[in-house]
């Protein structure tokens, strides 16, 4: 493709005139006609060539043609306008401000059954062109004009909410949904497989095994992530197949599927291995690490846990990938055993891993409860963060009352409610003022005067840690209590960096606060 005449112009000056004799650029019609009067001096030649070319852009370019009918008309909108408040929340979020609060906003707007203001869609449509996670959440509230819109720019096709194609008898096209599979660019070929595993799951499945060699290995990792909504024991040959991939996150994908089925052929091969590591014999327990001698290349992932070692990481796989009806019926009693053994951390983790992927209610319970009574002394948050998501919040909350009520120092409270308030937006208004509550008093000992700079700087970053995610998770009834505690210290006592820091938690706690009077 030949360059615009303007980028000539760009290209000539990055180089140098110094470096390089600027050329005319080409033009046609009365734009040639002007440039070729300019000077012939380098500098002059460029500056009145691009005074022309800007003076030519910006008197307008001719209407755009198109052969063919036109497109068919914006469907009638069914949902329910969103109110001006929150269209004017809605772009200070797009202008840069509060941009964490944003999933929050639409998530609402969603709950409610509101659209975005058409003058909005393309700003918010472009916002998921690099942010796949924002997705799904601007979908939601996009109505009918906005996939109207995306149908007509494919930088936002991710958003057309594509439907499969279907005969004049209104059954599935398959054809057609095949030939859009093997023609379609990925982002719509992962949305069409979506579609149809969810409405076909063997369809798709075989869909997927006819182009499956073909496809880049991330795409394989991606388009087999996708098989867990409707996984079942049918999809086994499959996977089975997978675990020989020479993909190693293909393979981890398919080890991952194939143990959310405690009936598959790994699973059970998993049951006769682990007996060879573990044995529970009158509340006695023997561990036995695996050997990490390179087998089992195709049924272990080599990714490594810097906690449990390269050989406590394969026994914590294989521990993960064991029906839980293996082990004896006293959960209770086996996590205990485990907690006082050297290597029973690769248990808890693997049991963590299994309760989750076969939807244990029982094992879920206990194994978060597990992890609850030890939050203080645990680095990460992984193994909590695993389990909330198969937990309903009604189930959730009581556990984590408990961990709140259990605390005991400042430092302790303050600590359990840093690790706490990033979960905060799956709990009740009640948990929220609840953790207010035990952590206001243990506010005081943290903003005492220290004697030393490096206690100061310490004991500021953990009251950063708190509001910080406070601030973006915990419900905003308790915005008003906050502000007030924010607006009474004396912030003549921190540093300018600490005192912006006090400011942005007060603004984002005001801002979310007038975001939620609006539903």
């Amino acid at each position: 493709m030949m360059p615009t005449p303007w980028e000539t112009l760009v290209a000539h000056a990055l180089i140098g005139t110094d470096r390089q004799t600027p050329q005319i650029p080409a033009g046609e019609g009365q734009l040639k006609a002007l440039l070729s009067q300019v000077p012939t001096e380098p500098e002059s030649l460029l500056l009145h060539a691009a005074g022309i070319v800007a003076s030519y852009q910006q008197a307008g370019q001719g209407a755009f043609s198109q052969d063919g009918p036109l497109p068919t008309r914006c469907p009638k909108e069914t949902l329910f306008p969103c109110s001006d408040r929150t269209h004017q929340h809605l772009q200070t979020i797009l202008n840069g401000e509060h941009k964490d609060v944003l999933c929050e906003l639409l998530d609402l707007m969603a709950q409610a059954h509101q659209y975005v203001p058409a003058e909005t869609l393309p700003a918010l449509l472009d916002q998921g062109r690099g942010h796949t996670s924002l997705r799904s959440h601007i979908q939601a509230v996009i109505g009918k004009r906005g996939r109207w819109l995306a149908q007509h720019n494919p930088v936002w096709a991710y958003a057309t909410g594509q439907t499969l194609p279907y005969t004049q008898a209104g059954e599935i096209d398959q054809e057609a949904v095949e030939n859009l599979w093997k023609t379609s660019d990925y982002a719509l070929r992962v949305n069409l497989l979506k579609t149809f595993r969810s409405l076909k799951p063997q369809a798709a499945r075989e869909m997927l095994a006819t182009t499956w060699k073909q496809e880049k290995a991330n795409d394989r990792a991606t388009f087999l992530a996708i098989l867990n909504n409707h996984l079942s024991l049918k999809d086994e040959p499959f996977l089975e197949a997978a675990l020989h991939d020479r993909a190693q996150d293909v393979r981890t994908g398919a080890r991952d599927l194939l143990a959310h089925l405690p009936q598959s052929h790994y699973c059970q091969r998993m049951a006769v291995q682990v007996q060879t590591y573990v044995q529970f014999e009158n509340n006695t327990l023997s561990i036995t690490l695996p050997q990490d001698d390179g087998s089992w290349k195709h049924e272990r992932s080599y990714s490594q846990s810097s906690q449990l070692g390269r050989r406590g990481s394969l026994l914590m796989q294989i521990v993960a990938a064991v029906p839980l009806k293996v082990w004896p019926e006293d959960v209770d009693g086996l996590i205990q055993t485990a907690q006082t053994h050297q290597q029973g951390a690769a248990l808890l983790q693997g049991w963590t891993i299994a309760a989750q992927r076969q939807a244990n209610p029982s094992w879920i319970q206990r194994m978060m409860g597990y992890w609850l009574s030890n939050l203080a002394e645990q680095q990460t948050d992984d193994s909590i963060d695993f389990l909330i998501k198969r937990l309903p919040a009604e189930q959730i909350e009581p556990l984590f009352l408990q961990c709140l009520a259990a605390s005991s120092s400042p430092a302790e409270k303050a600590q359990k409610c840093i690790r706490l308030a990033q979960w905060g937006a799956f709990l009740s208004p009640h948990f929220s003022q609840v953790w207010w509550e035990t952590l206001k008093p243990s506010l005081s000992p943290l903003l005492a005067h220290t004697s030393t700079a490096s206690q100061a700087r310490s004991q500021f970053a953990t009251l950063r840690s708190l509001f910080d995610t406070g601030s973006l998770n915990l419900h905003p009834i308790i915005a008003d209590n906050v502000i007030t505690y924010l607006n009474h210290l004396n912030s003549e006592a921190f540093s300018t960096y600490q005192q912006n820091s006090l400011m942005l938690w007060r603004s984002t706690f005001e801002f979310r606060k007038a975001i939620w009077s609006e539903f």
